[in-house]
This record gives C-alpha cells, sequence and structure tokens, in this order.
C-alpha cells in the first residue's frame, strides 16, 4: 500500500464505522456527504461497508479446497480485488491463513501491490451454520476495530466461487515472549511493550469486543519493536448493559487456548472483560519469569491442564524465575509485578482488576515509581516509592538534612570539647599550682630541688589522684612523659604514659591522642635502650598520626627520627639503609620555607651515629660538631638537650680521637648529673661510654669504675633493658681481664649465661652479641686459669653464635675467638690444631685489612711464637694459673684498645634526647 493509498484508507475507515450505525437508506447520503466529491474516498467507504455487510448461507456454503490447489493461484473477489496466493502462513480452529498479494489498478500508472493475510473459512470436521457465522462475526469486528496495535481489516466477502474470506494486515514479526527472549528485554522494557498490547485489548473492550483468545502467538512484535493483536477467530461482542457476551458465551473447546482460558471459559459460563485480563496475566507472568502459571509442559493433557486453573497452587513470578534456571531472564521480579501479577490471575473475576485499564493503571504506577493498588504497603513502603520519584529532590533534602545534622553534631561537639578543654585548663592549673608550691623551698624545708624530683611529685600525685576526670588525667600523664623523656628518665616516664593508654580504652579518646601517647611511650622505651619494644610503637604512633585530621606533619617526622634512631641497634637494618633515609628526612626538612631546627638537630645526631656505624668516621665526626653548634644555638646553656648532643660526639671521637672523646664524656655527666640526676639510664648509659673510652686509653682502674657504677645503675632497670645491662656487665669484665682479675670476669659472667641464651634466643641482633661476646671473655677467663677444656667450649660457642657473617659484623670478637681457640688447643697438647686455628686468624687478619698494631695481628703474633716454642722443645717458664703472660708495655696498651665500630655497631647510646 503507498503513501496515498493507506492515508485514504485511514480517512474512509471512520466514514464507514459512522455509517455502519445508520439505516441502510440513510448511509449513502451520509457517505456522499462526508467524501464531498471525492470519487476514491466514496468508492473506498463503500467497499468497507460491502465487506461488513457481506454474508452468505448456510446451504450455499462450500468446502475449502486442499492447500496444495489454492496455492499459486488467483482468487478473485466479488468486487474489484484481486489477490494472488503465495504461501500457506497457518492453520487454526476457525480456518487456513495464507500469505497473498493484493493487486490494485493493474497495468495502469497508479498499479498497487500490497502483501495481505487471507484467511478462508475452515469447514472441513465442522458441522452447521456456526463456522460461517463466527466468521461473518470477526469481520464484522475487525471492520469496527481501527488501533495502531491491532491487524486491521483490509477486505472481506466472498470468493468469486463463493468461498467466505477476510483480507487482513499482514504482519511480519515474533511472537512476543519470543521476541522478548532473543533481545533480553529489561524487566521494564517488557513492561513498557506489555502495555501497548494492552492498550490494543482495552480499546476492542471500548468497542465491546473482548478477544477470548489472548496468547503470545496471537501477539506479534515486528522488527520496528510495535506489538500486534491477531485473530479475533473467537472474539465476541458484549452487551451494552449486563457488559457481558450477548450471544454465543460458550466457546468452542477446541478454538481457545487452554493453557490460558480462564476459568469461566473452561465452565462457559457468561464472560467478560476479566477473561481478557485473565489471559492478559497469564501473558505477562511468562513474559516475567520465562514459564508459564499453569501446565507450563507442552505436553500436559487437557484434564490435568483444566484441573491446576480451577484449583492449582499458583506461585508468584518471583518465585519461578529463581527456579527456572532461565539465563535471559537476568532481572529480579519486584515485590509490586508479583502482586500485579497475582491479582490478574484471581480465580474469581470480582477479584480481578475491573479492566484491563485498571490492570495497565497499576503497570504505569509501577513504572513510574508509585505505590500499586494491588499491594497493601506500609508507610515505608509509600515513602521509599516517593523517594525514588523524587530522587534528586529527595536527594537535596537528605543532604541538606545530613548538613543540618552534621552542623549540629559539630556544635555540640565543639562545646564539648571547649567544656572539656576549660575542665582541662582548670585542672593543669590546679595541679601545676600545687606542684610548683611543693617545690618551693620553703615548704621544701628549705632543699635545694631538682626538676626530676619536680616531676616525681607531680607523677605520684597523678598516680594515686582520681578525681580528675579520665580525659583531664591523659593530658597531664601526657605532659609528664614527655617531661621525663626530655631529661632521659625514660624509666620513670613508661608507667604514666601505660596508665593514660589504660584511660584511653575508658572514653572514647581520638587517634591523635592515641598516636601522642604511642609516639611518647616508644620514646620512653628507646631512652632506657629497649630498642624491641620501642620499634613497633613508633609505627603503629606513626599510622594513627596520619590518619589524624589536620597537618601533624612535624610530630610524625619526630616519631620517624626516632625509629631510625632505635632500628640502628634494635632491628635487622642496615647503617647503610639508616643512613639514607635519614638524609632523605634531612631533605625534606631543608626543602621547607621554615625548617624545624629541633627535628635537624636530631637527625643530623642520627646521621652521625649511623656513619659511625658504617666506619666513617670523619663524616660522622663532621655531623656531629654540626649538630652540637647548632644545638648551642638553639638553646640556653644549662638546658639537658645539650648533653645529648656531646654525647653523641665523645662516641663518634672514640676512635681517632679517645683522649677529646674522654673528655666530652666527663664534661656530659658532670652537666646530667647536676641537672637531672645520678642515676637512671641517662646517667647508667654515659658511664658505660665513658668506662669504654677509659679502657681504650689504658685507665683500667677508672674504667672499672665508670662500669662498675654503670652496672648497680643498669641494675635498676634490668626488667626494662635487659640487654643494656648484660652489655654493661661485658664491658665491666673485659676490664677486669686485662687487670688479671679472671676469676672475677668469669663470676660476673657465669651467672648470666641463661639470659644471654633466652635473650640471644628470642631478642634483638643486639643480644646475639651480648652472648657471643660474653661467650669470648668466659673462654679467655678460662685459658688464664689453664681450663683448656672449659676455653674451648665457651669459644666453640662463641662462633656457632656469630654464625658464618661473624667475621663481618663482629670482627673484634671474631679474631679473638680464633686465637683463643689456637690457645686452648696448644695447652691441650694439639699444637697441630692451633697451626689451623693460627692460619685462619692470619688468613682473617690479612682479609680484614688489619693494622699492624692491631689486636688481632698481636694475638697471631703471640700464637705462632708459642707454637714455634712448642715445636721446638722449649717449654719455657712454667706459667702459673690465673695469671697472664707478661707482654711489652706498648704490645699491652695495644691489646687494650678497643675498636670503635664494635660499640658503634652495637649502638648502645644514652638516651638523653629531647
Amino acid at each position: 500500500m503507498n503513501e496515498e493509498r493507506r492515508l485514504r484508507y485511514l480517512r474512509a475507515k471512520p466514514i464507514a464505522l459512522a455509517a455502519l450505525d445508520l439505516a441502510e437508506a440513510e448511509r449513502e447520503s451520509y457517505v456522499v456527504a462526508c467524501c464531498r466529491g471525492d470519487e476514491d474516498m466514496r468508492d473506498e467507504v463503500r467497499w468497507m461497508l460491502e465487506a461488513a455487510e457481506a454474508t452468505v448461507g448456510c446451504a450455499s456454503l462450500p468446502r475449502l479446497a486442499a492447500a496444495t490447489d489454492v496455492v499459486g493461484s488467483l482468487i478473485s473477489a466479488a468486487g474489484s480485488s484481486g489477490y494472488h496466493i503465495l504461501r500457506r502462513l497457518g492453520e487454526g480452529g476457525g480456518g487456513v491463513v495464507y500469505l497473498a498479494e493484493r493487486t490494485l489498478g493493474e497495468g495502469t500508472s497508479d498499479e498497487l501491490r500490497q502483501r495481505v493475510a487471507i484467511k478462508f473459512l475452515h469447514t472441513g470436521g465442522i458441522s452447521g451454520c456456526e463456522p460461517l457465522r463466527r466468521f461473518t462475526e470477526e469481520r464484522r469486528i475487525l471492520a469496527t476495530l481501527n488501533h495502531p496495535n491491532i491487524a486491521h481489516l483490509i477486505d472481506g466477502g466472498t470468493t468469486s466461487d463463493g468461498r467466505s474470506f477476510l483480507a487482513l494486515e499482514y504482519v511480519q514479526g515474533e511472537r512476543i515472549d519470543r521476541w522478548c527472549e532473543r533481545h533480553e528485554l529489561p524487566l521494564r522494557e517488557r513492561m513498557a511493550l506489555f502495555l501497548k498490547v494492552c492498550a490494543a485489548v482495552h480499546y476492542a473492550h471500548q468497542h465491546l469486543v473482548i478477544h477470548r483468545d489472548l496468547k503470545p502467538g496471537n501477539i506479534l512484535v515486528t522488527d520496528e519493536g510495535e506489538p500486534k493483536l491477531l485473530d479475533f477467530g473467537i472474539a465476541r461482542l458484549l452487551d451494552h448493559v449486563g457488559g457481558v457476551a450477548a450471544t454465543q458465551t460458550q466457546t468452542d473447546m477446541r478454538s481457545l487456548t487452554l493453557a490460558y482460558a480462564s476459568p469461566e471459559q473452561l465452565h462457559g459460563r457468561p464472560l467478560g472483560t476479566g477473561a481478557d485480563v485473565w489471559s492478559l496475566g497469564v501473558v505477562l507472568y511468562q513474559l516475567v519469569c520465562g514459564l508459564r502459571p499453569f501446565g507450563d509442559s507442552d505436553e500436559a493433557s487437557p484434564m490435568s491442564l483444566t484441573q491446576a486453573i480451577d484449583t492449582g497452587k499458583l506461585l508468584p513470578p518471583s518465585k519461578r524465575l529463581r527456579k527456572s534456571g532461565a539465563t535471559s531472564l537476568w532481572h529480579e521480579v519486584p515485590a509490586d509485578i508479583d502482586a500485579i501479577v497475582m491479582k490478574a490471575l484471581r480465580r474469581d473475576p470480582c477479584e480481578r482488576y475491573a479492566g484491563v485499564d485498571a490492570l495497565a493503571a497499576d503497570l504505569q504506577r509501577y513504572l513510574a515509581a508509585r505505590p500499586v493498588r494491588a499491594r497493601q504497603g506500609a508507610a515505608w513502603y509509600h515513602l521509599r516509592l516517593f523517594v525514588r520519584r523524587h530522587a534528586v529532590g529527595a536527594s537535596a533534602a537528605a543532604l541538606v538534612l545530613a548538613l543540618l545534622v552534621s552542623f549540629a553534631v559539630q556544635r555540640m561537639q565543639q562545646m564539648r570539647r571547649l567544656e572539656l578543654e576549660r575542665d582541662k585548663t582548670a585542672a593543669i592549673a590546679g595541679f601545676l599550682q600545687n606542684l610548683f608550691e611543693n617545690a618551693d623551698p620553703t615548704h621544701a624545708h628549705g632543699s635545694q630541688v631538682t626538676v626530676r624530683e619536680v616531676l616525681d611529685r607531680g607523677a605520684a600525685t597523678l598516680m594515686s589522684q582520681r578525681d580528675i576526670p579520665a580525659p583531664v588525667r591523659v593530658s597531664l600523664l601526657l605532659s609528664m612523659g614527655r617531661s621525663y623523656n626530655q631529661l632521659g628518665l625514660g624509666g620513670q616516664a613508661i608507667p604514666p604514659l601505660q596508665e593514660a593508654r589504660k584511660l584511653q580504652a575508658s572514653y572514647d579518646a581520638d587517634v591523635l591522642e592515641r598516636g601522642q601517647v604511642l609516639a611518647a611511650l616508644g620514646r620512653a622505651y628507646s631512652t632506657v635502650i629497649n630498642l624491641s619494644a620501642a620499634i613497633p610503637l613508633d609505627q603503629a604512633a606513626m599510622k594513627l598520626l596520619a590518619q589524624a585530621p589536620g597537618d601533624h606533619a612535624d610530630e610524625i617526622l619526630r616519631v620517624r627520627i626516632n625509629l631510625l634512631y632505635n632500628e640502628l641497634g634494635g632491628s635487622n637494618e642496615t647503617a647503610e639503609s639508616v643512613a639514607r633515609e635519614t638524609r632523605q628526612v634531612l631533605a625534606q626538612l631543608d626543602a621547607r620555607r621554615q625548617p624545624d631546627r629541633e627535628l635537624h638537630l636530631q637527625a643530623e645526631a642520627v646521621l652521625a651515629m649511623a656513619q659511625g656505624a658504617m666506619d666513617d668516621d670523619a663524616g660522622a665526626i663532621a655531623s656531629a660538631r654540626q649538630a652540637l653548634h647548632e644545638a648551642q644555638r638553639l638553646y640556653v646553656q644549662d638546658d639537658p638537650a645539650l648533653v645529648y648532643y656531646r654525647f653523641v660526639l665523645a662516641l663518634v671521637s672514640m676512635r681517632q680521637d679517645p683522649a677529646g672523646s674522654v673528655q666530652l664524656f666527663r664534661r656530659a655527666i658532670a652537666d646530667y648529673d647536676r641537672q637531672v640526676g645520678s642515676v637512671g639510664p641517662g646517667m647508667s648509659g654515659l658511664l658505660t661510654y665513658f668506662g669504654m673510652a677509659l679502657h681504650q686509653l689504658g685507665s683500667l682502674p677508672d674504667a672499672r669504675d665508670a662500669l662498675e657504677r654503670s652496672a648497680k645503675l643498669a641494675q635498676s632497670f634490668a626488667h626494662e633493658s635487659p640487654d643494656f645491662q648484660l652489655y654493661t656487665l661485658t664491658g665491666l669484665a673485659r676490664v677486669y681481664m686485662d687487670m688479671g682479675r679472671s676469676a672475677d670476669a668469669a663470676a660476673l659472667l657465669q651467672p648470666q649465661l641463661a639470659q644471654l641464651e633466652r635473650r640471644a634466643r628470642d631478642g634483638s641482633p643486639w643480644a646475639r652479641e651480648n652472648r657471643a661476646n660474653a661467650l669470648v671473655v668466659l673462654g679467655e677467663a678460662a685459658l688464664a686459669q689453664g681450663d683448656a677444656a672449659s676455653a674451648m667450649r665457651n669459644f666453640s660457642a662463641a662462633l656457632a653464635q656469630m654464625g658464618t657473617s661473624g667475621s663481618r659484623e663482629l670482627p673484634d670478637a671474631w679474631g679473638r675467638t680464633l686465637a683463643g681457640l689456637g690457645e686452648a688447643a696448644l695447652l691441650d697438647g694439639h699444637p697441630g690444631q692451633a697451626a689451623q686455628w693460627l692460619a685462619q686468624l692470619t688468613d682473617f687478619n690479612r682479609a680484614s685489612k688489619a693494622a699492624p698494631a692491631s689486636r688481632g695481628v698481636a694475638d697471631a703474633a703471640r700464637l705462632d711464637a708459642r707454637l714455634r716454642q712448642a715445636r721446638g722443645g722449649t717449654a719455657g717458664r712454667p706459667r702459673r694459673p690465673g695469671r697472664r703472660p707478661r707482654r711489652r708495655r706498648g704490645n699491652r696498651a695495644v691489646a687494650r684498645l678497643r675498636p670503635l665500630r664494635q660499640s658503634i655497631r652495637h649502638r648502645r647510646r644514652v638516651t638523653m634526647r629531647r
């Protein structure tokens, strides 16, 4: 059909429909008046009226010829139309449908070819006039329907040989269910497509027509996605008053599809629009979940299918979807769709939707996110849909509400913080007033009170006072802990800081405060030289401070510098890696417009010690002097912080300038004693390294006094820093050995062997080095007492403790062990073994490029001389047990020197740091 023909058809159909309602005498004048002289239009209307009114008698009803006799033939209608049959399309209970081509104006310039679906009345196996009446009624019904989603009537009547036919719009499409499956249509788009079907059925109902055979096979979807309603073969007209079919309410069971038939159709009851509502409900069920509600199998018997429709259990589509395994139905079925489908499939027509328009209205409510009538939702259901409909407005309102609530909450939090800060200020002011009143000499009976004594009194008061709110107590305890750390009194800082951590668990402490307490506690463990405990605390503090709101870069850097300091001796990090990271920190500080000078000082000090551990004496001394110079400009003359930087310079100068190192230690000890006090880890650390410096100078009595005093102080905090105490005892035992007091050295270390072994097994590299050095000293003590077996046992254990890396990490202990093993073998009468140990010692000295005056070279020379003497048969003068062989004074002084590399490698530093 060309465009002109189509438009003429569309204009003619309403005129024909209106003329059908008039008496036959009035029709012609009405048609002439409406067509206004358009002859083609008038012919079109007259043809439609003839097609709608054409009838034949029962007696003249012919039988339809076989399909093979029809295909390819030319069918001439009673009027001017002719149809060329192309192929058969299908066959039903009421007729056979063929694809035909209609030719209009053949041979003229206006020739038109139109493809149509020709439906012939099928009389085979059906007796009486019922088929013809049904066929004629279908034609009359189609003539009254004009809807874009209904396949419209094009022609109808009888052929030239008396056969009844209908020429319908040819719909080239696919069943609606298969079309949805093939295109994997989402649920909302399926509903939109189904709504067009509902509109077509509602249009038919408005024209008093019920379809009675709605099913996917009668709803085709074109390539453009438009559904078309077909086959009104068993449709019936409704009574204007009763709303039921006026005639022939009982449907021929052979003409309907049971799976889609309503219960009233099955029992022959009068039908209304509810029958089509039921059938549409079945189609919707199938579109939603991919299965029919009853008799999904095509092999179900009519009896079982009828029984299922009458009394079978009906599950909602959502329950069937999860069991169907349909891969293309990816959507979930909402509760609203379940409710709509289940209402359309009520067995009582009075409980279904009143009409198709009500069903469509509920579906439109679902698509518009409005409450559906089929579902009795609670208030939350209505609110949820309201929010979905007004997503933008609701989001804006929610945002405004959230802002208001957030503002109110922040306001309350600010008020609480202000109140807390006010209470803190009042409590701190009262506490400090009481603290300094007790520190006044008039209250202290005229005695001089040190800063430490003031802190001790304050800490004791805080630990016992319970009437101060927990957040206020935490602030005061944190301040106390930091003050102790400033003075190098980590042992006194640990209890109040641990109490602060316990108090924080009783209220919602923020991450900043928790990070600050952990940082102070890590610093405290660092000052008591418990590096293995300090490292994890530093790491946890850095994480918390990084999470805290605001800028805390300086606090994080301070903790990082402390972590690097601890890693020099408390972890497996190498001095090279510590030096590299420290230089990165210094570069980061130097890049600032106004760098924190105190942080810069601390990083310089750590870099100096790392350089010393790398044997870079010149670089270490330069860095330490720079740090001390900056500290003297930053702090006042009597500030305790200066003690730490003098100590660092003294430590790294021990190898190149032992005399200058001793002088620096003397001043640092005097300042610390005057400013802080003569007890604690800080003083103990100063005394230990002061004693080692004196030992290198050969001042054995002074070294012994310093180390004995340090050992007594270390005993008081040994539970917090056992490795430092063992380190100090080992150093004192070495002094005893050089003073000829081998028995005292053995007596000092022998009781510590169990603890040394336990610490070495579970502790840090420092603990393992302590045990190795202690075993070497015990082996030398056994040699001095003539006990070759004990010496051999201790030296062998030391060698095992150091492992394969001992020659590199502990060169002094390694060389002394090889020499000791050679001496023990010689003493035990095994010169061959002694020669082997001598060879290893010589190779080690050569590989380490030992200086001619070093301890290792002197030990090798002495062992070689004794071995020659033993092989030459001259035993020499017998040596009394317990007495070391005499040496020249110069060699003895050289033997007393202890390389600074050993001391700095162990990193047992005093920690009077700021």
